[in-house]
């Protein structure tokens, strides 16, 4: 899988996710939809993250790791899992004197 393929596969994931949120939603009726949909910060930051999958996968093309479509749309789908791991476990700066 080349770095293109694999970067639209992850965003593809990414897709998925997000859709799956809002498909939560159909059984509300528009005006009970949540205040936060309606945000330009929350449609930035979602696309922010849709991105963020497609660019794990290049992350795990580049470093040789070699991908099937499916595996690619699960790491999109799991950016915000995968992110908050990886900064949960950055060690922490210590302070020089």
């Amino acid at each position: 899988m080349g770095v293109l393929e694999g970067f639209l596969w992850g965003i593809t994931g990414g897709l998925f996710a997000e859709i799956f949120g809002l498909f939560k939603l159909r059984h509300q009726s528009p005006r009970d939809f949540p205040a936060w949909l309606k945000s330009a910060f929350y449609w930035i930051i979602t696309a922010a993250m849709i991105l963020a999958g497609g660019g794990l996968v290049i992350i795990y093309l580049v470093s040789g790791i070699d991908l099937k479509a499916i595996v690619a749309v699960n790491i999109g789908a799991s950016a915000p899992l995968i992110i908050g791991t990886l900064v949960a476990q950055a060690p922490r700066a210590s302070k020089v004197d």
